[in-house]
């Protein structure tokens, strides 16, 4: 059942048929320099071979060496490495050398600058006089 607010809650449409916004942005935007910095992280899970590499790591509690990483990702250890390769350069990873082999760990803030992004529980609640939100809800 969709619930459509009541028009004394919703600002009037006017003649012109355009509505009228009645809930200003008021949260700040992110700035410009600090988007650009997170735009580097968000393009280096631009990969699906990326993304699932990070996720494995960010479930582990030590860092790992790429050989059991390799062998986790059922992928060639040169496609493993590029993918590897990039995400550290991003940032969004840390490698450690241990004699002849590399250890792998997430950067957690990094990682944290990424959920901030879109962190839902800073989120303010929708307005329910928004008639796409309607729309969506209603879809659902």
């Amino acid at each position: 059942m969709v619930v459509t607010p009541s028009e004394a809650e919703c600002a009037p449409i006017p003649p012109s048929g355009v509505p009228l916004c009645s809930v200003p942005l008021t949260t700040p935007r992110l700035p410009a320099d600090e988007a650009k910095q997170i735009s580097v992280l968000f393009k280096a899970l631009g990969h699906p071979h990326r993304v699932q590499l990070v996720n494995l790591l960010a479930r582990q509690s030590t860092p790992v060496c790429v050989y059991d990483i390799t062998m986790a990702m059922d992928l060639a250890q040169s496609t493993v490495s590029h993918h590897l390769k990039q995400l550290v350069s991003a940032g969004l990873l840390r490698r450690e050398q241990r004699g002849i082999w590399a250890y792998y760990s997430v950067d957690r803030e990094a990682t944290e600058h990424l959920s901030a992004v879109i962190d839902l529980d800073v989120a303010p609640q929708r307005n329910k006089c928004d008639p796409v939100a309607d729309t969506a809800a209603a879809g659902a």
